[in-house]
C-alpha cells in the first residue's frame, strides 16, 4: 500500500492506492472528515490509482468550500 499527503486550499489531504485482486484501489482523507473509499476503480498502476485519488480529492474541497 502507498499513502502521501498534501496540502489543498488550506485542507490537509492524505491519500492511499493498494491492491484490491488484479485492480488498484484507493481512498482520500480531507482533513478530520471520514474517509472516502473507491475499491471499484479501474486504475491498473498504483500510479494511475494515487493520480486518481487525488483528483477526485480535489473536487471534493471544492464542493466543501463552495458558499
Amino acid at each position: 500500500m502507498s499513502d502521501t499527503s498534501f496540502e489543498h486550499h488550506g485542507h490537509q489531504v492524505e491519500i492511499k492506492a493498494w491492491q484490491a485482486e488484479s485492480r488498484w484501489a484507493w481512498s482520500f482523507q480531507i482533513d478530520d472528515r471520514l474517509p472516502v473509499e473507491n475499491v471499484q476503480t479501474g486504475a491498473r498502476s498504483e500510479e494511475s490509482a494515487l493520480i486518481e485519488a487525488r483528483h477526485e480529492a480535489i473536487a471534493a474541497i471544492k464542493t466543501l468550500d463552495r458558499p
